[in-house]
């Protein structure tokens, strides 16, 4: 297995996690834009902007990890990662608790917490190791990439429905 295996497995993972948060947003893109609107003040027009453009985004991303053939859009995604982490230590910061959306409606009913930026931290990692696949090549150990996937998958998987 070589480190390019490591990266397409985080590579992937990313894009999973992504597909999970921009489906999840669109599916609760009512409940969303209230929250929104609740963040900013009642700014319709920015609710419905936030909202709409948020999990579109986190989609073509996804997409662009699964099909673009180069690093680039590995380093988008830790910078997307970045801005969400500041999100949420901006928000431990002033004690803001109210639930993070992040995931649309399944990540509702817990407050943000100190977990949430575990969650956010272990997302932040992946995305770093993602940007050492220059390529999307077949992996050359590919059952060994593939249990490294699944493994980085469950683990985001309980830190998304525990945070």
């Amino acid at each position: 297995m070589t480190t390019n295996d490591v990266a397409i497995a985080a590579r992937v993972v990313v894009a999973l996690i992504l597909i999970v948060s921009g489906g999840g947003k669109l599916i609760g893109m009512r409940q969303s834009t209230r929250g929104y609107r609740q963040q900013f003040g009642g700014y319709a027009w920015v609710s419905f902007a936030v909202a709409a453009s948020l999990p579109v985004a986190e989609l073509v991303l996804a997409f662009l990890l699964l099909f673009v053939d180069a690093a680039w859009p590995s380093y988008l995604a830790l910078g997307a990662f970045v801005v969400f982490t500041v999100v949420v230590v901006r928000r431990l910061i002033e004690r803001d608790r109210r639930p993070c959306n992040c995931f649309g409606s399944a990540s509702r009913r817990r407050a943000l917490s100190v977990g949430s930026l575990l969650r956010n931290t272990w997302f932040l990692v992946l995305a770093l190791v993602a940007t050492g696949a220059a390529t999307m090549q077949e992996p050359s150990a590919l059952v060994a990439t593939f249990v490294l996937g699944f493994g980085f998958a469950t683990v985001s998987a309980v830190l998304v429905v525990r945070t």
